[in-house]
């Protein structure tokens, strides 16, 4: 009777122990590889920056369809200047601003080039040179100060541009914007100094430049996410299609 039942647990542990086995195996097989795993996760990494990039096609393409004719109303108070000979880009300059008779003056210019840059340019005109490294612009007890880099030379006089950097520029075109209605005095200063104030059609001129810049600017940003987005999408569609061509030949 005892050696009965020994033999009795014996089976049964036997069978346990079988069971046990089949269903590690089982659960073996059917646990997805790292392989498999890193695959799917690529995938759905892969779904998500798909969807963002389509995302970001109609959104900016949606903007830049509102900002094209904005810029192109504005574009109708400019003329467009381009020396075939010797220039790569060409110039928008508002018409309200001289662009002869100004060798013996001293001015503000300012213009956005075809590929969408400000350029803001402080020039003087005078007997003696003043090594002008700076442009202040002043309302009151507000000012708006920038650092440039200066080019002068001597015909009849002394003639120096003040070329300031973009950003920087920016924020001496958006210091007249903000003071449309107020008096702006102009101070080139270097190892000396001058001070001339802004006519209103100068100053007319200035802002609308300001406004086409920052228009233009806003172009060439979405123009740079289209581009992008433009490519990641076809990397995708190349890649889904390469995957379905590969499953159907396996098939």
């Amino acid at each position: 009777m005892q050696h009965s039942k020994n033999i009795s647990s014996r089976v049964c542990a036997t069978v346990s122990v079988a069971l046990l086995f089949s269903v590690l195996l089982l659960t073996s097989c059917n646990r997805p590889s790292k392989v498999e795993q890193l695959r799917a996760e690529k995938a759905a990494k892969d779904s998500l920056q798909r969807k963002q990039a389509q995302q970001t096609l109609v959104y900016s393409d949606s903007l830049l369809q509102t900002l094209t004719p904005k810029a192109d109303s504005l574009l109708k108070f400019f003329r467009y200047e381009k020396n075939e000979a010797y220039e790569d880009h060409g110039t928008y300059v508002h018409r309200l601003l001289q662009t002869t008779r100004n060798d013996r003056r001293c001015y503000l210019q300012a213009y956005v080039t075809d590929d969408r840059h400000l350029v803001l340019q402080s020039f003087y005109y005078g007997e003696k040179p003043i090594q002008q490294q700076y442009l202040r612009l002043t309302v009151d007890s507000l000012y708006q100060e920038a650092e440039g880099t200066n080019h002068r030379f001597e015909a009849e006089g002394w003639h120096e541009v003040l070329s300031i950097p973009e950003e920087e520029a920016m924020k001496m075109l958006a210091f007249i914007s903000a003071h449309v209605n107020e008096r702006v005095k102009i101070t080139p200063r270097g190892k000396q100094q001058t001070v001339y104030y802004l006519q209103s059609n100068e100053k007319e001129a200035l802002i609308a430049t300001y406004q086409l810049a920052l228009v233009m600017r806003d172009i060439a940003t979405l123009e740079r996410a289209i581009r992008v987005a433009t490519l990641q999408e076809q990397k995708y569609q190349h890649r889904s299609l390469s995957e379905s061509q590969s499953q159907t030949t396996h098939e």
